[in-house]
């Protein structure tokens, strides 16, 4: 691989509700980026806050940074669109030859961005952050984590395990990723549909300093929902499967009575009449919760409207 020309970087921060975070997050991210501008692994760099619809201080807090730093953009959005709308606007905004998302908590070490840097420079237009341990999240969280991507990779789902939106993206990819008409976005599959060469740049996990978590257990199970019915149909085929076994054992059930009555046996009561109901009523909406999830994507994808709306854009 040819050793490329030392690139402008585009840094893209999304931030919700991040006021207590920012002013720590940003004085880290700014002495790394000097320090990569003074050895000349990059060019140039701008710093890409978007705001994601806070609700507390976090545009205050980062009016301020905007005033003392003049690498500093920020991106206001109209309302909270979510991190995937957030990173997308990001991504849609940059100026730079190569892009870095991180989250604002920096639980993903941005002391790591050097060494993504370089792996761009050995000829990679992807290159991602994988977690190698995970320590400082809790239990619960390492387990469903776990869980998730081994269900992710068992239904076809091609994901790094362990890897979560701390990435690298040349030009050239961040063009196409702009270009894609999905509303529904789950970046860390959907970039390696786009790309299958990348590099890995590993590290610990940190703990969050400051501030709490923004992924609460309802939206980290809707995110987790979008993973498997944005790249697999497998789910679909299961229940069409299942729905093959229960017509099978049905028309058992049926001949097993048929051969009791004629033998003379005695046929149960209720429970043979009630018990199947149940148990047919739990299949059937199971079946249709998940042709639901289906339907639900394909309603939001045929509506079109957009993945993020920019109230206004502070630049230098």
């Amino acid at each position: 691989m040819t050793d490329r020309k030392p690139p402008f970087l585009s840094l893209i921060v999304p931030a919700y509700n991040e006021q207590e975070v920012l002013p720590s997050t940003h004085a880290r991210l700014a002495r790394i980026l000097a320090a990569c501008l003074l050895d000349k692994s990059v060019s140039g760099y701008e710093i890409i806050y978007v705001n994601d619809g806070s609700k507390d201080d976090t545009r205050a807090v980062l009016r301020k940074i905007f005033n003392t730093d003049e690498h500093v953009r920020i991106i206001e959005l109209r309302r909270n669109f979510g991190l995937q709308g957030a990173l997308s606007a990001g991504l849609f905004s940059a100026k730079g030859d190569v892009a870095i998302t991180i989250d604002a908590d920096l639980q993903d070490p941005p002391e790591k961005m050097p060494e993504m840097i370089q792996r761009y420079r050995e000829g990679y237009d992807l290159v991602l952050g994988v977690r190698s341990d995970r320590s400082t999240d809790t239990p619960f969280k390492r387990a469903t984590a776990q869980m998730y991507y081994k269900l992710l990779k068992n239904l076809g789902v091609n994901i790094v395990e362990h890897h979560g939106d701390y990435r690298l993206m040349a030009r050239p990819l961040i063009d196409e990723y702009n270009n894609l008409y999905e509303r529904n976005r789950f970046m860390r599959a959907l970039i390696l549909e786009l790309d299958d060469h990348y590099a890995v740049v590993t590290y610990k996990r940190e703990a969050r300093t400051l501030g709490t978590t923004k992924f609460s257990l309802s939206k980290m199970l809707s995110f987790s929902i979008d993973g498997v019915v944005s790249f697999t149909y497998s789910p679909l085929r299961f229940v069409s499967i299942l729905g093959l076994i229960m017509c099978v054992l049905s028309i058992s059930g049926v001949v097993w009575i048929i051969v009791c009555k004629a033998m003379g046996h005695a046929i149960p009561g209720w429970t043979s009449t009630v018990l199947p109901i149940f148990i047919f009523s739990g299949i059937q909406t199971l079946i249709l919760g998940i042709v639901g999830e289906y339907i639900g994507r394909l309603y939001t994808e045929a509506k079109h409207r957009p993945l993020f709306s920019i109230r206004r854009e502070d630049r230098h």
